[in-house]
Formats: structure tokens, C-alpha cells, sequence
């Protein structure tokens, strides 16, 4: 039993090494750079449990929350979380907790794995996009054509790009 916890523990924290590599692969656009960083919440919602998923990306917001440079372009700090991208910030809990819980009850057939990195992407940019009208000040469908409509296909292809890496990855990092 003892193993089995030192390896999951072992398996959360290169997740969250992941993550945190994947943060700071940018393209820099206005307000919203185009990362990786959804990528890796894809691959952490699709490779680990709900609340290990959960875990690893807790640690990732307070390791930023703490001043360690760990968000896109190496920015850390309370600010990011209330300014324009803190939204993105907050909803990678959500993408996490459906993709995972989505792939829980129903299996991680391709099918599957695709709609439920689908579901949990959109509700991601759906979020970080209502959290901008707030911060930012501006109409609804400014936030989408700000914060959504330019990451749905750089979105769509990281999950393509997930698909295959999860089926490699699943049994390796799945509990049984």
C-alpha cells in the first residue's frame, strides 16, 4: 500500500513538473497568450483520479499564489489571479474535476477522451472569458472574441495531440 502512494506521489509531481513547463511554452498575443498550459491540464485531467488531478493543480495555483514564477511568462503572484487571464487561472479546476470525472464514469475510450477534453476546454475558455468582462470591463461577446474564439482550433489540436499520449500514458499512471 505504502509503494502504491510513493508512486502516485511520484507520478503527481511530474505532473505538476509538466504543468509547470508547459506554462511558460508561449505565444504572446494581446491580453490572453496562447500556452500549453491547458495541454497539461488535459493530460493531468486524463491521466490521473479526480482528486489527484485536483492536487496537482492546487499545488501549481498556490506555488504561483506564493511568488514563485510558475504562470505563463514566468509571472507569479495574487495580481495574476485579478487580472484579465486570473479567470483561465481558476478554471483549470473545472476543466480538471469534468475531464476527469467525465472519463471516471464513462471509461477512456478515444471517443470518450475526446469529448471529455472537449467539454472540459470549453468550460475552461467559457470561464477565463467571463472572468475578463468583470476584470476588463467589457461586453459579452468582446470577452468571447477576445478570450474563446482564438483558442478553440490551437485548443482542439492540443487535444488531438492528448489522445495518444494518454492512451500510451493511462496505464502507467492510473491507479488499478
Amino acid at each position: 500500500m505504502k509503494k502504491n502512494r510513493i508512486r502516485q506521489v511520484t507520478v503527481n509531481g511530474m505532473m505538476l513538473a509538466v504543468m509547470i513547463v508547459c506554462s511558460q511554452l508561449t505565444i504572446p498575443i494581446p491580453i490572453v497568450p496562447i500556452t500549453l498550459q491547458t495541454f497539461a491540464v488535459g493530460l493531468i485531467a486524463s491521466l490521473l483520479s479526480v482528486l489527484d488531478g485536483f492536487e496537482v493543480l492546487i499545488a501549481y495555483l498556490l506555488l504561483g499564489t506564493l511568488g514563485l514564477p510558475v504562470f505563463a511568462n514566468f509571472s507569479s503572484g495574487i495580481a495574476v489571479f485579478l487580472g484579465p487571464t486570473g479567470g483561465y487561472l481558476f478554471s483549470f479546476l473545472a476543466y480538471q474535476i469534468v475531464t476527469a470525472g467525465l472519463l471516471k464514469k464513462f471509461g477512456r475510450q478515444l471517443p470518450i477522451l475526446f469529448a471529455a477534453n472537449c467539454f472540459g476546454a470549453l468550460l475552461s475558455l467559457l470561464i477565463g472569458s467571463v472572468w475578463m468582462i468583470w476584470v476588463l470591463k467589457i461586453s459579452f461577446t468582446k470577452a468571447m472574441l477576445i478570450g474563446f474564439v482564438p483558442f478553440l482550433l490551437p485548443g482542439l489540436f492540443k487535444i488531438i495531440v492528448i489522445m495518444p499520449i494518454v492512451k500510451r500514458l493511462a496505464p502507467l499512471t492510473l491507479r488499478h
